[in-house]
């Protein structure tokens, strides 16, 4: 490294302790802009250069960020200030910033999208306004036939620059930012979209896209800050209606000539912006309630949804790609790994775009009037077929319920927001039929779904506490919609756990520990629920601390929790191996419908408890009411 990256070196060790160099504001602006004026006019630079080029723009991007963030001392960021002001004023530093996206050198083009996007979040922030070059540099090269990597770094920089925004400091005026920026660049947005997606995508034949895998990625994540930006702050312009209208395009990614990991990452995008979940990976901070309703949304869902079913009509899901083994990481290699199954991801997206699509068109028909019936055994027996020829369900003898708990298990939001999903279709296909009798065959009934998920728990309440006291699955909601249910259809609860224990039956009690969320849980698992008994798990709450020393808990007959009613035997339990088979024996005789209630009530007695001091985070008065009526039906049962 040559006197220049030795200089640049030192200078940003100063920085990071909170220190300015001995030289002036002027001369260091003078070196920084010399260097990037030499890697600009030079075609192909050394690889010395490269390196003092890449050093210099980490350098800005790294002076521009202490600034931003106020975390100098006053005097060095009186001399930072400078330096910035003299680079982007005096020396038009972002001229030359924006010319090196196009930089054959890869790693340099990227530096310069960094320094120029933490530029713009910062002058915008000040401002309230961001560079007219940049702006005009990215619509000049969205508008180009061809992919580089310059249109990479004009996405990139794009992107970051919205988050950037989404995340700041600038409530109040966040949607105006964001409508002034997207004015100029809807058009060459959208004219990108029908390029890279409409046509190609349509006639896969047409030409290979292969080399566009990159470009396509960073496309997908433009699209889902748009689509973040639209959901949170209500800012909707032409770009934001076409991810929704023409979100067809997406779903003929299946069938394109590109990379396995550019499909996934379009099923992926499609599933967030049916799920309103649009930049949650990203930490943009809690959605605001638009100032200016966005009265076009609901019809443009309705559009999205609908397209997902026609194309599902059309044979969709047998396009859609799932390896046989998980890659990691975005890569193409198979990772295999013992235990390893499919590609969950693509399974989890896949049976959730089909799962919302239904539903958001059944609440169409609820809004506009029942103009034709749609026939969601028809879809749901589709989705079983694509899940079989993936080697889900293959068993005869298995519960077709149980796919919710097979594809979701290791995804609880998901798994939640299915379940809620699945109580609506259910409801919607009863109020057409009026026999529900064989809606387990193609795995739409909800109190198979709730019980699956309580074995798959081990019956253990205090998990269902965590899931109501957490924010990231919709829980509250789907234990509210069930409950519902179960008040009004008590006899279908017992048939399912009637219908499960046949099939646990049919498997034999050697083969229950194959899978847990199918079959009866295994020798591990149950015991699992009984040496919590004895250990202490890990919780977002101490829920036994909400208990005086002296006070007496509430005992539910069966019971054999962590919080109430311990016997002494448990309290003392060593976990030898007789001693567990012992206890795995006698709890396998309590009958799956008791486990069921005695779950329900456990969970009532703790969140009543801690209602009661003040320790519950909202008023749990309504899911109360639902789970009292648990007990008195029991006792009916019985």
């Amino acid at each position: 490294m040559d006197a220049a990256g030795l200089d640049f070196q030192a200078i940003f060790r100063l920085l990071r302790t909170g220190s300015a160099p001995s030289l002036g504001s002027e001369e260091l602006s003078s070196r920084i802009s010399s260097c990037v004026d030499q890697t600009a006019n030079t075609p192909a630079p050394s690889v010395t250069h490269t390196d003092v080029m890449c050093l210099c723009l980490t350098l800005i991007e790294a002076i521009i960020n202490r600034l931003t963030a106020k975390s100098l001392p006053q005097d060095v960021t009186i001399f930072y200030e400078d330096v910035k002001r003299r680079l982007f004023e005096e020396m038009n530093l972002m001229a030359k910033l924006v010319s090196l996206l196009n930089c054959q050198d890869q790693l340099v083009s990227h530096l310069s999208a960094k320094c120029i996007s933490v530029y713009v979040i910062s002058d915008i922030s000040i401002n309230g306004d961001s560079s007219s070059i940049w702006r005009q540099r990215c619509a000049e090269v969205f508008h180009e036939p061809t992919a580089s990597s310059e249109l990479d770094s004009c996405l990139w920089s794009l992107t970051a620059v919205i988050k950037g925004v989404l995340r700041g400091d600038i409530c109040q005026r966040k949607r105006d930012v964001l409508m002034k920026l997207l004015s100029g660049l809807d058009a060459s947005i959208t004219y990108l979209h029908t390029n890279l997606l409409t046509q190609d995508t349509q006639d896969p034949h047409k030409k290979k896209l292969m080399n566009l895998s990159k470009t396509m990625c960073e496309f997908f994540d433009l699209l889902e800050v748009l689509s973040a930006a639209r959901l949170r702050y209500g800012v909707c312009s032409s770009v934001q209606r076409v991810i929704f209208v023409q979100s067809r395009a997406l779903l003929r990614v299946m069938r394109a000539d590109v990379e396995y990991f550019v499909k996934k990452r379009a099923l992926l995008l499609l599933k967030k912006s049916l799920l309103r979940r649009a930049g949650d990976d990203w930490a943009l901070g809690e959605a605001q309630s638009a100032p200016h309703e966005d009265h076009s949304l609901t019809e443009d869902m309705l559009t999205m949804a609908d397209g997902v079913l026609q194309e599902t009509n059309a044979g969709w899901l047998k396009e859609v790609p799932v390896k046989a083994q998980a890659s990691f990481f975005g890569g193409n290699c198979d990772v295999r790994l013992a235990g390893m199954q499919k590609d969950d991801v693509i399974l989890r997206a896949v049976s959730l775009i089909l799962l919302k699509s239904l539903e958001i068109n059944i609440q169409r028909l609820h809004w506009k009037g029942s103009q034709s019936d749609i026939d969601i055994r028809h879809y749901l027996t589709e989705l079983m077929s694509f899940l079989q020829r993936h080697g889900i369900l293959m068993s005869a003898d298995t519960h077709s319920c149980s796919w919710v708990s097979v594809v979701f298990a290791e995804q609880d939001d998901d798994m939640i927001e299915s379940s809620k999903t699945l109580i609506g279709l259910n409801l919607y296909h009863k109020s057409l039929s009026s026999s529900d009798s064989a809606v387990c065959v193609w795995g739409c009934n909800p109190h198979c779904h709730f019980i699956l998920l309580l074995r798959s728990l081990s019956f253990d309440h205090t998990v269902l506490l965590d899931f109501l006291i957490s924010s990231e699955t919709c829980f509250l909601a789907y234990c509210v919609h069930y409950l519902k249910l179960l008040r009004e259809d008590w006899t279908g609860l017992c048939r399912s756990c009637s219908h499960i224990e046949d099939c646990d039956g049919r498997h034999g009690a050697t083969r229950r520990g194959t899978d847990p969320s199918v079959q009866a849980p295994s020798a591990n698992s149950e015991t699992l629920y009984v040496v919590q008994a004895g250990n202490e798990v890990p919780r977002l709450v101490d829920y036994g601390s909400s208990d005086e020393s002296d006070e007496a808990e509430e005992h539910v007959p069966g019971n054999t929790d962590v919080d109430s009613g311990r016997t002494d035997a448990e309290a003392s339990f060593c976990p030898s191996e007789m001693a567990l088979q012992e206890v795995q024996t006698e709890y396998a005789s309590v009958s799956l419908l008791d486990k069921v209630f005695v779950c329900l009530m456990n969970l009532r007695t703790t969140v009543t408890r801690l209602h009661k001091r003040g320790l519950f985070p909202y008023n749990p008065t309504s899911l109360l009411k639902l789970l009292n009526s648990v007990e008195p039906q029991r006792n009916r049962i019985s």
